[in-house]
C-alpha cells in the first residue's frame, strides 16, 4: 500500500459579499483559493446577507456552534459576547495596520478584529454627461430636476429602505444616532430628516430603489443623475460607466453638510477559534490576507480600500482621479460606533423606514419608537441571559 495522504485541515469563513454588484467576492473566493493551494488547510468561504451573518453571529454563544473566522463591518466587533468572539494578540498584526485602523474593532479597550479593508463609506456617483459637474447642495438638485424630469431622468436615487443610507440626511440635520451609549433617535432631527425624504420623494426628486440591483441598473441606464451608494460598488459602477462615471461629495442639505459614516471590513474569529487546535493556520490566513500580495488584489481588482498602511499610502499615489475622490472623501466621515446598541438602532431605523414612504414620518416616528423599545428590550435579555451564563462558569 502506497502511503496514506494526509487529509487537509479545514477552516470556514461567514462573509457577506452577497450583492450581484458586490464584485468584492471574486478577490475573497480567490485569496482563498490562494491560500488552499499552499498550505495544509483549505480556506471555505460561506456567504450569507449582512441580516443572516449577524443573526449567525449571535447565536454562536448559546449555541457554541460558529465559523471559526468571519469577515464583518466593523461595528459587529461589538457581538464579542454573543460571537463569543477571541481577543486578539497584537503579533498577528503588528507593524502592519494604523493604531486608527486598529481602532476601528476594538470594544472596551480589548482588540477583537483585524481590519482587512477600509472605508465602508457612501459617496455621491454622478453621470457627467447628466450632471456636468457633481451637484454640491439640495438646492442645486432642486434648481436642475425640474428639466431632468422633463427628459425622463430622475435627479437622484437612494436605497432609503437601508438605515445605513439613512444617516448623511441625520447628519445634515445635526443628529447621530448614539448619545451617551444609548440611541438617540427619538429626536427632533430624525422627525427634520424624515419629512425632508419624503418632501423629496414626493416631488420625484429622489427615487428609492434596491441598492444592490434597480438603482445601479438605472443609474447605469442613464435614468438617474445621481445616486449614494457605498465605496464598495465604486468598482461595478466603474467597469460599466467608465468615462460616464464621477464620484464626489455628498450633497450638503440647508446649508449643512451630509455626513456618511466610515467602518473597516475585518476579521473577527468567533468561539474562541484563536484559543482551538485551528489557532495557527487562523494566524497564519490572518497575515496572509494582510500581505502585499492580497492587499494589493483587492486595491487593483475589486478597488477596495486596503487595511496595509504601506499599500494604502501608494495607493494613494496612482490612483485615478475618481478612485482619489473616493479614498479624500473617507477622511470626511465619522467612524461607525462599535457598541451593541447599534443593533437596535440599525433594526428599529430599517423598520421606521420601511413605513416612513409609504405612511408618512408620523407613522414612521410611532413605528421607530415601539420598535427601538422592542428591540432594546430583547438585546437587554439577551445580555443578561449571558452574563449569568458567564458567571456559572
Amino acid at each position: 500500500m502506497g502511503e496514506q495522504i494526509e487529509k487537509k485541515k479545514e477552516i470556514t469563513i461567514w462573509h457577506e459579499f452577497d450583492g450581484p454588484s458586490d464584485t468584492s467576492i471574486e478577490v475573497l473566493e480567490e485569496i482563498c483559493q490562494l491560500y488552499s493551494e499552499r498550505h495544509n488547510c483549505r480556506i471555505i468561504p460561506e456567504v450569507m446577507g449582512i441580516a443572516e451573518l449577524g443573526a449567525r453571529l449571535c447565536s454562536v454563544s448559546a449555541t457554541g456552534e460558529g465559523a471559526q473566522m468571519a469577515l464583518v463591518p466593523s461595528d459587529m466587533t461589538s457581538y464579542r459576547k454573543l460571537g463569543a468572539y477571541s481577543p486578539v494578540t497584537e503579533d498577528v498584526h503588528r507593524g502592519i495596520i494604523s493604531e486608527a485602523s486598529l481602532a476601528t474593532m476594538q470594544f472596551e479597550d480589548q482588540q477583537y478584529g483585524v481590519p482587512i479593508l477600509l472605508g465602508n463609506h457612501l459617496v455621491l456617483y454622478y453621470n457627467k454627461e447628466i450632471y456636468g459637474e457633481a451637484p454640491q447642495s439640495w438646492e442645486d438638485i432642486e434648481a436642475q430636476a425640474e428639466e431632468l424630469l422633463k427628459n425622463d431622468i430622475t435627479p437622484f436615487g437612494a436605497d432609503l429602505s437601508q438605515a445605513y443610507v439613512f444617516i448623511p440626511f441625520l447628519t445634515a440635520f445635526g443628529g447621530w444616532p448614539l448619545k451617551d451609549g444609548r440611541p438617540h433617535l427619538l429626536t427632533e432631527e430624525v422627525e427634520q430628516a424624515f419629512e425632508f425624504v419624503v418632501e423629496q420623494t414626493a416631488a420625484g426628486r429622489i427615487i428609492s430603489l434596491d441598492g444592490a440591483t434597480e438603482l445601479l441598473e438605472q443609474f447605469i441606464a442613464g435614468k438617474i443623475g445621481a445616486i449614494i451608494s457605498g465605496e464598495w460598488i465604486f468598482n461595478h459602477l466603474s467597469r460599466n460607466m467608465e468615462d460616464r462615471l464621477a464620484v464626489g461629495r455628498l450633497p450638503s442639505i440647508q446649508g449643512n453638510p451630509s455626513v456618511s459614516m466610515s467602518s473597516s471590513i475585518g476579521l473577527v474569529f468567533p468561539n474562541h477559534s484563536l484559543t482551538s487546535e485551528a489557532s495557527d493556520d487562523i494566524k497564519s490566513f490572518v497575515r496572509f490576507m494582510l500581505s502585499e500580495e492580497c492587499q494589493l488584489l483587492w486595491a487593483n481588482r475589486v478597488q477596495r480600500i486596503p487595511a496595509n498602511q504601506l499599500i494604502l499610502e501608494q495607493l494613494e499615489l496612482i490612483s485615478t482621479p475618481n478612485k482619489r475622490e473616493v479614498l479624500s472623501l473617507l477622511k470626511e466621515c465619522r467612524s461607525m460606533p462599535v457598541s451593541p446598541i447599534m443593533i437596535t438602532i440599525w433594526v428599529s431605523l430599517a423598520a421606521a423606514l420601511e413605513v416612513l414612504l409609504a405612511e408618512g414620518p408620523e407613522k414612521a416616528l410611532i413605528e421607530l419608537k415601539q420598535s427601538l423599545d422592542k428591540s432594546i428590550t430583547e438585546l437587554e435579555a439577551t445580555q443578561n441571559r449571558i452574563n449569568e451564563e458567564m458567571e456559572t462558569v
